[in-house]
Formats: structure tokens, sequence, C-alpha cells
């Protein structure tokens, strides 16, 4: 009698131990799969440092073992909702890794890192916010990255490099768990949940640009905190939840210009939607008018913060962004759309050939996402009783549009950085493709259950085949070709990353020449000057000139005396190839312009040795600083001035 009683309590317990066992094993596999695709990424790369372009067949194989096992544990149909939400987590931390492992040292691969560098080594030095930055003055009036960069520099005594790189992974960790929450409390479902997460990280700028130590990269995870937020607390009247919710969205407005003007507009669109859905119900009730106001509360606070910012704090913001870069990248697409501007080369790199499989696997993966928006449309319509849902599905139909500016030089970067917001309702929409209540409505229809068990079987890895594609076509559309492996540190040709010896240069000028010195040098080696040496490099459109001309003539000496410049960084790589996309050395305005088809003249950088107003300070590798001081303070002409041979000086 005993025994037949405990029995169903053993059967019980083992069941439990076989089922425990397997989790353990089926994550030991999971994460030794993971961790074999980082370890052929960084053979990718190392063997990209030494030249070797065959390795990046690793870089592809090391990306599909990363993404591939996740895809199909997070979508199989048994999997726990915690399951799902660690293993979003863990996609997003490797696919972080993957930047980090290119550029494991410094900051190097993305001129907007080093512009944030240089606002961080501003608050250490001097205990100030807001400090003239002068490779993007708009940056220093967003100083939170910089903040909390800097002030876990402080606490730690990690280096810039190395804190930086721990606020980015955090904000990453941030963006991955309230992403899928929303997604989770919009579809109603954690499978769609992953789905959409699995979506997102597919959008062309996750695997490098939102890996970068960039401000935008730390304040979209705090505003996807504050929607989430929202949605839990919008409904209550504990008052330390509401300011929790003030203090984050005044956070995204002191981090980024965009992202507050995006977070307003989503939470403006959210209260519209509501009350569109409750117009839609007959009697609804006072906590839902409640939580509507309070979501419209919160659209007045975030939109009141982020002008207020704008116009009198940020005041350079503004040109920055209308002048500069959004209404030249709409008119140019409106140009393009009238047949008065020629439709952009894709997949243009500047001279460096592009796989032809690359530019197939991009054009695929546009299509999937294409022909998947109508069907996720139709099953999001039938959800419209759901104001997120409505708001998702007023952000997955601009996707289309969004597609356009890419086909023109100018509004390509906007094409490309508007898919970090877009691609956030396109992939709650197309999740719901995902969803339970999809995927089971054949065997609601009398389907037998064996039958739909083998289809879902089928269904899983399908789908989960169709998520990596879009994943691989998207990477290749976010990235050029060249830009996938790290550069080795004496490339062939011009350049596309800071290198070593520039990065030692600037280091060089800040401890013997002090900081704060004009410099004049190209686009590329300017940032690492500002950023790693502290110096004011002179804007571009002002020192090409000095460079461009054959000798030492009366245009050089008008160019240094008309802006101030004291030093010149001299590349020489410069003379040994063409500069990929945009195509310039040092400005848009620069003669050939994006249409180079010979390397920089050599004797145009040799003037400068052959003068003797032109002293020579430094040499290191490929890099030469030579003194201007007495050309700009009028002591010296070089027209005037005997021509001595010089000889290269040691660095110091």
């Amino acid at each position: 009698m005993t025994q037949t009683l405990a029995s169903p309590v053993v059967r019980k317990h083992s069941d439990l131990d076989r089922r425990r066992m397997s989790g353990v094993l089926r994550w030991t596999a999971l994460g030794l799969v993971v961790v074999t695709g980082l370890a052929c990424v960084a053979v990718a790369d190392a063997g990209s440092r030494r030249g070797y372009s065959a390795t990046a067949v690793f870089f592809w194989l090391g990306l599909l073992l990363i993404f591939v096992p996740i895809a199909l544990a997070v979508l199989r149909q048994h999997a726990h909702r915690r399951e799902r939400l660690a293993l979003v987590i863990v996609l997003g931390v490797a696919l972080y890794l993957v930047k980090v492992f290119a550029y494991p040292t410094a900051f190097t691969s993305f001129v907007d890192e080093m512009i944030h560098l240089r606002n961080t080594e501003d608050i250490l030095r001097t205990g100030h916010l807001f400090a003239l930055n002068p490779l993007l003055p708009t940056a220093s009036y967003y100083p939170g990255l910089a903040a909390v960069t800097a002030g876990l520099v402080d606490l730690t005594g990690l280096s810039i490099f190395a804190a930086g790189v721990l606020v980015i992974a955090a904000a990453r960790v941030l963006w991955c768990a309230c992403f899928f929450f929303v997604a989770e409390k919009l579809m109603g479902s954690s499978r769609g949940a992953a789905a959409a997460s699995l979506i997102y990280a597919a959008n062309p700028m996750f695997l490098f640009w939102s890996a970068s130590f960039s401000y935008e990269n730390l304040a979209l995870p705090l505003a996807a905190f504050v929607v989430w937020w929202l949605a839990r607390t919008r409904r209550s009247t504990n008052g330390p939840a509401h300011a929790i919710t003030i203090i984050a969205i005044a956070a995204v407005v002191v981090t980024h210009h965009v992202v507050g003007f995006a977070l307003t507009a989503l939470l403006c669109a959210w209260w519209l939607a509501a009350g569109y859905t409750q117009r839609r119900t007959s009697t609804p009730g006072y906590a839902d008018r409640r939580a509507r106001r309070h979501v419209g509360f919160m659209t007045i606070v975030a939109g009141a913060a982020t002008l207020v910012w704008l116009v009198f704090v940020a005041r350079p913001a503004a040109s920055y962004l209308f002048t500069d870069n959004i209404f030249p990248a709409l008119r140019q697409t409106g140009s393009f759309l009238l047949g008065d501007t020629a439709r952009r080369t894709l997949y243009n790199s500047g001279g460096y050939a592009t796989p032809i499989w690359e530019t197939v696997a991009g054009v695929t993966a546009t299509a999937v996402l294409l022909l998947a928006l109508p069907l996720a449309l139709y099953q999001a319509w039938h959800r419209r009783d759901r104001a997120p849902m409505v708001v998702a599905m007023a952000v997955a139909v601009v996707f289309p549009l969004s597609l356009v500016p890419r086909l023109t030089p100018i509004g390509v970067a906007i094409s490309g950085r508007a898919s970090e917001y877009i691609f956030a309702g396109l992939a709650c929409v197309v999740g719901l493709l995902v969803a339970p209540m999809t995927w089971r409505r054949r065997s609601q229809q009398g389907q037998p259950a064996a039958a739909a068990v083998v289809g879902e079987r089928f269904r899983t890895p399908v789908v989960a085949g169709l998520i990596t594609l879009v994943f691989i076509g998207e990477v290749t559309i976010g990235t050029a070709s060249y830009e996938l492996l790290p550069e080795a540190p004496h490339p062939k040709g011009y350049p596309w990353s800071v290198q070593p010896d520039v990065i030692a240069a600037s280091t060089w000028a800040r401890e013997h020449l002090g900081i704060h010195q004009r410099f004049g040098a190209n686009a590329l080696d300017a940032y690492a000057l500002g950023g790693y040496g502290e110096q004011n490099p002179a804007k571009e459109a002002d020192v090409w000139p000095i460079f461009f001309a054959p000798t030492m003539n009366q245009t050089v000496v008008q160019s240094i005396r008309a802006n101030r410049v004291l030093y010149l960084l001299v590349d020489s790589r410069m003379t040994r190839g063409v500069p990929a996309t945009p195509g310039y050395y040092f400005g848009s305005q620069e003669p050939h312009a994006g249409q180079y088809t010979q390397a920089f003249p050599v004797a145009a950088l040799n003037k400068f040795e052959a003068s003797a107003c032109t002293p020579l300070l430094y040499t290191g590798g490929d890099v030469t600083i030579y003194d201007v001081t007495r050309i700009e303070n009028g002591s010296c002409t070089p027209s005037l001035a005997t021509v001595v041979p010089t000889t290269k000086a040691v660095p110091r």
C-alpha cells in the first residue's frame, strides 16, 4: 500500500530531476556554442589585424553560432518566460562583445567615441559640465554619458575606455530587458516578445553602432526604461513611482537630443491612442481614464523638458539637428523623388570591393521584412483596441518610407540612424506572426494534435532561419564590408579607423605642447587629436587649403593666420590611397571630394619638411607634427625664408 502511494511521488520527483538535468545540459551546450562563436569572431579579428582578409569567413560563422542557437531556443514552444528573457540578454551581450573584441584597447572605430572621450576628459579634468568640445559643440550640452562615465572612473580608478565599455554594456542589458518586457506586455506572449527582440537585434545599427561609446546608446535604453516603468505604474497613485518616471525622463533629456524628442513623440502617440481605444469602449473605467491622464502628464513633462533644454541650454543643438542634418536630408530625398538627384550607388564602399553575396543578403533581408509587414499589420489590426499596439502599428508603417532616404548620398545617414527607432515598432508588430494566437490557428481548425506538433517542430526552425537571414542581411546594410573587421596597424592604403601612431602622436602633443592647442589635420586624425590629445582642431573646411597647396604659397599663410593654426599633424598615409566613404580627406568642400581616383599628391605634404618656417617637432610611424607658430604670428614668411633641409625629430 505504501509503495503504491509513493510511486506517483517518486515518478514526479524523477520527472522533475530529468527536466532539471535537461535544462542544465541545454544551457551548457548553448553556452559552449555561443562561446565558440565569440572565439570564431576573435580569430577573424586577429587575422584581419595581420592583413588576412580570408578570415572574414570566421566572422560570419561566429555570428551564426551566436544568433542561430539562441533564436531556436527562445522560439521553442515550451520555453519558460525567464529562459527567454535570459537568452535575449545573453544575445545582446554576446553581440556587444563582437564589437569589443574588434576594438579591445581603445576607441578607434567610430569618431563619435572620440567626441565623448573628450567630454569625459573635460569633466574629469575640470570637474564641470559643458566645456567646449571642438569636435562637436552640441555633444558637450548633453553630458549624461560623459558624466556617468567620469563618475565611474573617479569611483573605481578605471580608465575612461574600460569605464565606457562597462557603461554601454550595462545600457545594452537595460535595453534588452526593457524591450522584452514592453513587447511582452504589448503582445501578451513571451514567445512573441522573444521574436520581437530577435528582430530588433537585426536592425542594421545594433551590432556595431549601437555598441559604440555614444550618448544615444545610453539614452535609448533609458527611454525604454521610461516606457516600461510608465506602463507598470500609470494606474498607480504611488508618488515615488511617478518620481522615478520623471527622473528617468530627465536623464534621457540631458543625455541625447533626438531620443528626448522621440520619447516625447512616443508618449504623445500613446496618449492619443489611449483616447481612441477608450472611445471604442462604451464605458471606460476610472482607472483607465486616470492612466491616460498620467501618460498625458508625462508627455508634457518630457516635451517641456526637451524643449527647455534645447532652447536655453543646448543652443547649438537646433542648428546641428535641423540645419546641418535633417533639412538637407529631406531636401535631397525630395529632389531624388522628383528625379533631380541621382540615386546613390548601394553598397558603395569607397574603393573597397563588396562581396556580391552581401548585396544579395541585404536586399533579401529588406524584402523579407516588407513581405512580412502587411501580414503582421493584419494581425495587429485585430488588436487595435490596445493603445500600445496602435502606436506600434503607426511606427511600423514608417519602415518602407524610411528606406527612401537611403537611396540618396545625404539621406543614407538619417535613414540608418532612424532604424534604431523604427525597428522598435516594426519588431513588435512582426513579432505577432510568431505569437501563439497565430501559430495555433491550424490546430484550432481541427488539425490532429500529432500533426500540430510536427508542424510546430518545422515552424520553429523556419522562423528562426528567416529571422537569421534578416539579421545577416541587415548587418551588411548597416556596416560596410571593410568595416566588419578591425583594420591592420599598417594598412596598405588610406585608413578608415584611427591608427595607433596617431593616438601616440596625440598623447605626445598633450604632454609636450599642452592642451587646447590649435591644430590642423585631416578629418580622421583631427578626432584623435581632440579626443586623445585634448587639442582644438581647426574645422576641416578651413584647413584643407593648407594641405592641398602644392607649395608654401600665400594661400597656406593666409589659411594658417586666419584660423590661428599653431601646429600641423601630417599623415603620410594620405599619399597611399583614396579615402573610403564618404570619400574625402578633410571635408566635403575639398576638391574631388567623393570622386577620388588617385591618392593625395606627395609633394603637397613634403612642402612642410622643406620650409624653414615649419620646424619638425615630432615623428612617429607615418605621422609628423610641424610647428607653424612663426607663420601664424607673422615672424616668418615662407616665400622669404631660406629653404633648409630638416631632419625628423625623435619622439620624446
